[in-house]
């Protein structure tokens, strides 16, 4: 996948691939931790769905500073701009996926909340701002994340093998070619533990976030068997959260990545997400 290295505010490169698609409003994907743009594979094979990503600072091919004030919210928010004005993108629609999805939060504190920077956002299975992951993570999450995060590279290996297998529910599999590029995407990580451990160790505020969750259309899609996250915990901090504008799916059978798992059933709901949204009618 190729695409340009594009320098953000603090000199940080960061990759995003040059994808387009020929109609319709711009969507921005975003990836999830220790991830890249390789695992929204089976929406870029839909042409109708094929538009702009890029890689965190951090991970795949973007770079990935050691320092913790390279990490702060504001840098995230920066390099969101900074891959908008280069693919000359303005209030884009947001997909994203797991921990990565806090970042439009990043973008409401870092930018003016008003206008919205973003014209919707639509979730996939993961935390809306960083605070929220303790209240409905999965018992099992902290020991895999701690494996993750080591130094010891046998140790890593274990945790990432375990994460990605946590990915989709019993009976669900990745392939064997999707799995092997993940890792492999994962790999720059693996001999970078401080990119790491600041991903995940950095703090965030809300406050923007949630001054506009009842004007920023929002849709989350879970699934019902995230071995990560309290399914049901999760649905019921959102709809605690977020007011008129969200709308909540929750897909039976689906792990973590119901984008990769149920690609049917969520590829329509995205495209029905953004027609929506482009016309102006949201439900």
């Amino acid at each position: 996948m190729f695409g340009h290295l594009i320098t953000s505010q603090d000199g940080t490169r960061i990759l995003a691939p040059l994808l387009a698609r020929q109609e319709g409003p711009p969507i921005v994907f975003i990836h999830g931790f220790i991830c890249s743009g390789l695992n929204w594979v089976r929406q870029f094979n839909d042409k109708q769905l094929l538009d702009n990503l890029y890689m965190i600072r951090g991970h795949g091919r973007s770079d990935k500073p050691a320092s913790e004030g390279a990490y702060i919210f504001a840098k995230h928010a920066e390099d969101f701009q900074a891959v908008c004005t280069a693919f000359n993108v303005t209030k884009p629609i947001v997909i994203s996926w797991s921990l990565c999805e806090i970042v439009v939060a990043d973008v409401l504190s870092r930018y003016d909340a008003s206008p919205l920077p973003v014209v919707g956002h639509a979730f996939l299975n993961g935390i809306t701002w960083m605070s929220m992951s303790q209240e409905i993570q999965k018992p099992s999450q902290p020991a895999i994340i701690s494996s993750i995060l080591s130094r010891d590279t046998t140790e890593f290996q274990k945790g990432l093998e375990a994460f990605m297998r946590d990915f989709v529910a019993p009976g669900n599999s990745i392939s064997d070619e999707d799995k092997r590029v993940w890792v492999e995407s994962a790999a720059g990580m693996a001999k970078n533990a401080a990119a790491r451990k600041l991903s995940l160790s950095r703090t965030q505020d809300e406050t923007a976030l949630l001054s506009v969750a009842d004007e920023l259309p929002t849709l989350f899609i879970q699934g019902t068997e995230d071995a990560l996250l309290d399914s049901k915990k999760h649905e019921q901090l959102m709809k605690k959260r977020f007011g008129a504008n969200l709308d909540y799916r929750t897909l039976l059978g689906a792990g973590n990545a119901p984008f990769y798992e149920l690609l049917e059933v969520v590829n329509p709901m995205i495209l029905q997400f953004a027609q929506r949204l482009s016309y102006g009618v949201l439900y």
